[in-house]
């Protein structure tokens, strides 16, 4: 009898695109808006994304595309997610999750962890440095590669793509997953 292999979860984590310095009037740091070259990196990884495999490279061929995104409700983040996935012909449903908003790494595991298992792939949209604490975190001991391409750091909307072998979404756990490619502009 062949042993059984585990399922795999594949976590794409979207950092939001460039923004302007300043809040508009009388807003905080939660109501910054994209700046023009933000909007600009959003919409080209966008048009990747309403590609077909080819569109975000070789390397994503095959890879599950997100079908639930847990985005930061800052307007930035909002914004980012928006733009990207906007175009896909089939769009993961967008969940506005508070928690994501000023969350440590651990705080955004706890989102994602609350994952139904019928979600094969989903996708955070959040800030910095969380996003980049993140991505670094995630990565297994052994994957050299992995930890080579992040220690760069993660600019604005670059997107990282994660493959975690568990069959749950609540055993996903930093130090345990394989870089599958990180994306970042220009697009």
């Amino acid at each position: 009898m062949a042993p059984k292999t585990r399922a795999a979860r594949t976590l794409w984590l979207l950092r939001h695109a460039k923004t302007v310095t300043d809040p508009p009037p009388g807003g905080s740091d939660y109501d910054r808006v994209l700046a023009p070259r933000g909007r600009r990196d959003a919409n080209a990884l966008g048009r990747l994304f309403a590609g077909h495999a080819e569109g975000l490279g070789p390397a994503l061929k095959g890879t599950p595309r997100p079908g639930v995104a847990l985005v930061s409700p800052a307007a930035r983040t909002a914004a980012t997610a928006e733009l990207v996935l906007a175009k896909m012909d089939e769009p993961p449903e967008l969940r506005f999750e508070d928690e994501l908003y000023g969350a440590d790494p651990e705080g955004v595991l706890t989102v994602v962890r609350a994952l139904p298992d019928d979600v094969r792939a989903a996708m955070v949209v959040g800030h910095n440095p969380t996003a980049q604490s993140l991505s670094e975190g995630l990565l297994s001991p052994g994957d050299k590669k992995g930890h080579s391409m992040v220690r760069h750091g993660l600019p604005t909307c670059a997107l990282g793509v994660y493959r975690f072998s568990v069959d749950s979404w609540k055993d996903i756990a930093p130090a345990a997953a394989k870089l599958v490619a990180l994306m970042a502009p220009p697009y």
